[in-house]
C-alpha cells in the first residue's frame, strides 16, 4: 500500500469510488488518529470514541459510491463523527443507565471538565440564547441556581420569595429544556452534554 502515502485525498476517493480497498485503508490511516482525538475530547469515554470511530469509517465504506472527490475528506469525516456524537448524546440524554455512565466518565476528570464544557463559547451563547424563551424570573432563579451555584435558600433569601418558589422555578425550567433536548435540529452536540450537566 505504500504507493497511495503519496496519492492526494481527491485521487483516494476516486480508487474508493471504485471499491478499492486499499485506498479506503489509506484514509483510515490517515485520519483515524486524528478523529479518535477530537472524539475522546467530545465524549470523554475511550469507548464510546472507539465504537463511533468505528461507525464512522463504515459509513464512509458504506457510501463510498456516493463520495465526491472534490469535496474535503477530512471535513466529512470530522461532519459524520459529530453527528454520529450527537446521536449518542441523544442516548444519554433518554437513558437513566447510559447518562449515568456517562457522567462518571464525564466528572472523572473533575470540576474542571464541567466547567469548560459550561463555558465553551458555543454552549455559552447557545444555552444564554435558550434560557431567553423562559419566564423572566424562572430564568433568574435557573441561571443563580445552575449556572451562579446557589442554593435553594441562598436564592429564596436573594430574590425574597420562598424555597418552594425556587423549586417550582427550577421545576419548570428544567421540564422547559428537557422537551428541547428532543429538537434535534436546534441543539449542538455541545449543548447535549451541557443540558445533560445541568438538568440531572
Amino acid at each position: 500500500m505504500k504507493h497511495l502515502k503519496n496519492h492526494t485525498d481527491e485521487a483516494l476517493v476516486v480508487l474508493l469510488n471504485k471499491d478499492d480497498q486499499k485506498a479506503f485503508l489509506e484514509i483510515y490511516d490517515r485520519y483515524k488518529n486524528e478523529l479518535a482525538t477530537h472524539l475522546v475530547r467530545l465524549l470523554r469515554s475511550y469507548e464510546l470514541a472507539e465504537e463511533v470511530l468505528q461507525d464512522v469509517f463504515m459509513m464512509l465504506w458504506e457510501k463510498r459510491h456516493d463520495m465526491d472527490a472534490s469535496k474535503s475528506v477530512p471535513a466529512y469525516l470530522y461532519r459524520s463523527a459529530v453527528n454520529k456524537a450527537k446521536n449518542v448524546f441523544r442516548k444519554i440524554a433518554n437513558d437513566n443507565r447510559l447518562r449515568e455512565e456517562f457522567l462518571l466518565h464525564f466528572t472523572a476528570s473533575g470540576k474542571n471538565a464541567v466547567e469548560e464544557w459550561i463555558e465553551n463559547k458555543e454552549v455559552e451563547q447557545a444555552l444564554h440564547s435558550l434560557l431567553d424563551r423562559l419566564p423572566p424570573q424562572q430564568k433568574k432563579v435557573y441561571v443563580l441556581c445552575k449556572l451562579d451555584g446557589l442554593s435553594y435558600k441562598e436564592v429564596s433569601d436573594k430574590l425574597k420569595i420562598s424555597v418552594a418558589t425556587v423549586n417550582s422555578h427550577i421545576r419548570n425550567a428544567n421540564l422547559f429544556l428537557k422537551s428541547e433536548l428532543k429538537n434535534q435540529s436546534e441543539l449542538s452536540s455541545f449543548l447535549y452534554i451541557a443540558f445533560i450537566l445541568l438538568l440531572f
